[in-house]
């Protein structure tokens, strides 16, 4: 049987940790197991680790070297035990490891970690500041300055330079300008484009088709094209993108948790839909996503499970007890 893909694993591995904590799961585990041969056999590679240590025989002897002999077989056990979970402690973060952080992020030319920002100086006298867990490529050429954006989101000022236009690549299309300030986010499977000053032009990489989209203007572009921009308030806008912070308004809790799952250094797991119903308003720490997931759990019936440092589940608070 083929080696479980790293997302399937990834799964497997959320799995065995929520049973543990939740064991009414386990008709919903069992149903996940028998709907695809990979989830068997994702947890079948887990299980694997610990098969050391499990199904023991007793000692058969209660003689003083009898006790002895169960006080070291105690003393295995517990050590296999250890070395298991160890074993297991190591696989499961490289699993959520490589998950997030794809070979795109980890050879490209400017990145940054969960959580971190960071501004920069092109050497065109362009700045571009990256927000947590970004990763952009650079292509600059006699005749024109790319940046391909591989994940999340970049504020570029550009340098004016008539002869060198300055373009922001993504599988959804282009964004090309001269001398202008804009951010551009992937995310929800979308690039999203924020104009805070001048206009630039926008090219779908589905159809070829074209529209210009100015300062104080958002625009959305997916497998489907583009959409039409709204308006935001690009002051506003910025002075959050600034100051890390997430600015929500009306949004359903899972879209919010989306976003910082993508600051998140583990894997934040959660329900869409048990937590659909919950809308959002407000102001959150980008940077810091944890501090931001007790804010919300202040002001929402919510749960946090934090099982270890890579996996933190965000449940109804009814059914997280």
């Amino acid at each position: 049987m083929s080696r479980p893909a790293d997302a399937v694993l990834e799964q497997a591995a959320e799995w065995l940790v929520r049973l543990e904590a939740e064991p009414q799961c386990r008709r919903e585990f069992d149903n996940w197991q028998r709907s695809d041969p990979r989830h068997a056999a994702a947890i079948a590679s887990l299980q694997g680790v610990l098969a050391r240590f499990q199904s023991l025989p007793a000692a058969p002897t209660h003689s003083a070297l009898g006790a002895a002999h169960r006080l070291e077989r105690r003393r295995s056990v517990k050590r296999s035990a250890g070395s298991a979970l160890l074993a297991l402690a190591l696989a499961v973060p490289l699993a959520l490891f490589l998950r997030s952080n794809p070979p795109s992020y980890l050879l490209a030319d400017l990145r940054t970690a969960s959580g971190e920002w960071h501004s920069t100086q092109l050497e065109d006298g362009s700045r571009i500041s990256l927000m947590g867990h970004s990763a952009v490529d650079l292509r600059f050429v006699a005749r024109q300055r790319t940046l391909h954006l591989e994940q999340g989101g970049i504020l570029v000022d550009v340098a004016a330079d008539a002869g060198r236009p300055f373009v922001v690549q993504t599988e959804h299309g282009s964004i090309r300008a001269l001398g202008t300030r804009f951010v551009v986010e992937k995310r929800d499977q979308a690039t999203w484009l924020t104009m805070l000053e001048s206009k630039v032009e926008v090219r779908s990489a589905t159809d070829g088709r074209t529209t210009q989209v100015v300062a104080g203007q958002r625009l959305r572009l997916d497998a489907r094209g583009f959409g039409t921009p709204e308006s935001i308030d690009a002051g506003a806008f910025e002075q959050a993108w600034r100051q890390h912070q997430l600015v929500v308004q009306d949004r359903p809790l899972p879209e919010v948790l989306a976003l910082l799952a993508e600051q998140h250094a583990g894997h934040l797991s959660y329900d869409a839909d048990a937590l659909g119903g919950l809308r959002v308003s407000a102001v959150l720490p980008l940077d810091e996503p944890d501090r931001a997931l007790r804010l919300l759990s202040r002001s929402f019936p919510i749960r946090l499970q934090q099982f270890t440092p890579w996996l933190v589940r965000v449940a109804p608070a009814s059914a997280a007890k």
